[in-house]
């Protein structure tokens, strides 16, 4: 991702095309149509990433960099380190009140990509492991004991939040694993 942030084309090409992907999804979008959005050549696209999938992929790393930085900038807003962890419940909650909010773009990329794009495969499972380490990291800030497991515990939560506003529209989803995250660390806390 950081060669994407230093070349000013592949970055129009990739925003461009995460835009297109997010609102109109993957199968629907062509690289023709992506050529024409983003003003570039074929030829010069296909150059730039040999494969729709390999675009995505990108679209995906790009994601993941503003997902983690966003939730990185909400939780520093606390100076309690247990507020800190759950931030990122409140950071979902608002999210998935938004007007815009199509599910979690990760989520929809491997539903339809699927195994047969294992370029896509990477870029989310590399996503979620990043999360993972995020939300760690977090609890490790706090009197916690154990934070690899209570971290992983609450990723669980997290993701399962994720997936709920998704494929339910569940807008309480976040509300709801905030609550569990809360129970989570005051068990962790009093061991």
């Amino acid at each position: 991702m950081d060669s994407l942030v230093d070349d000013e084309p592949l970055a129009h090409v990739v925003a461009v095309a995460d835009e297109l992907f997010f609102t109109y999804g993957v199968h629907a979008v062509t690289m023709q149509r992506i050529r024409s959005e983003a003003g570039v050549p074929l030829k010069k696209l296909y150059g730039m990433f040999p494969s729709k999938d390999a675009l995505l992929a990108a679209c995906l790393e790009r994601r993941d960099v503003i997902a983690r930085s966003a939730l990185a900038d909400r939780a520093e807003k606390s100076d309690d380190p247990v507020e800190r962890v759950l931030s990122v419940f409140d950071f979902l909650d608002d999210w998935f009140r938004q007007p815009g909010f199509h599910g979690c773009v990760f989520a929809g990329a491997f539903g339809e990509a699927g195994a047969a794009a294992p370029v896509v495969v990477s870029a989310v499972q590399a996503h979620k492991q990043s999360l993972r380490e995020l939300v760690t990291g977090l609890v490790a800030r706090t009197e916690v004991r154990h934070p690899d497991a209570v971290g992983a515990q609450l990723a669980v939560l997290f993701d399962g939040a994720m997936a709920l506003a998704t494929f339910t529209g569940d807008t309480d989803a976040a509300r709801h694993a905030r609550e569990a995250a809360q129970t989570v660390l005051a068990a962790a806390l009093r061991d």
